[in-house]
C-alpha cells in the first residue's frame, strides 16, 4: 500500500489532492511541508502532495526553499480548484458581517471579495 504525507489535517486542502491522486493510499498528515518531505526522505512515506503555486496568491515560497535540499523530485501535477465559504451564525446576513477570521493565507485569497464587501 501506497503511504502519502501531506502538510495540513484531514480535510485540508493537500488531504483533498492526496486523495485525488492517491484514492486508495495510507495518509500521513503532517505538522509542515518540511516534515511532509522528510517523511518520503527517511522512508515513513511514499510519496508526498506539497502546493508548490496559488493561482489567489503566487509561490509557496517555503516549498520553493525546502525542496531543492530535499533530494526529492516532483513526479506528478494536480491542479485543485479552492472554494472558500464564509460562515456565520444562523439568521446572520451579509450586510451584517463586521469581521472575518480566518488563517492569513485564506484571507489572502479572499482579499478582492472581502474588499468588495467592504
Amino acid at each position: 500500500m501506497t503511504t502519502v504525507a501531506y502538510q495540513g489535517e484531514p480535510g485540508s486542502n493537500s488531504a483533498t489532492a492526496a486523495r485525488a491522486l492517491y484514492p486508495d493510499a495510507g495518509e500521513l498528515p503532517c505538522t509542515g511541508f518540511e516534515q511532509a518531505l522528510d517523511a518520503v526522505a527517511l522512508g515513513s512515506a511514499d510519496v508526498a502532495v506539497i502546493p508548490v503555486d496559488n493561482s489567489a496568491a503566487g509561490r509557496v515560497a517555503d516549498v520553493h526553499h525546502l525542496l531543492p535540499e530535499s533530494g526529492l523530485f516532483i513526479v506528478a501535477e494536480y491542479f485543485l480548484a479552492i472554494r472558500f465559504d464564509l460562515m456565520g451564525v444562523p439568521g446572520a446576513t451579509l450586510d451584517q458581517v463586521e469581521c472575518v477570521r480566518s488563517h492569513v493565507h485564506a484571507l489572502g485569497q479572499c482579499r478582492k471579495v472581502l474588499r468588495e464587501g467592504g
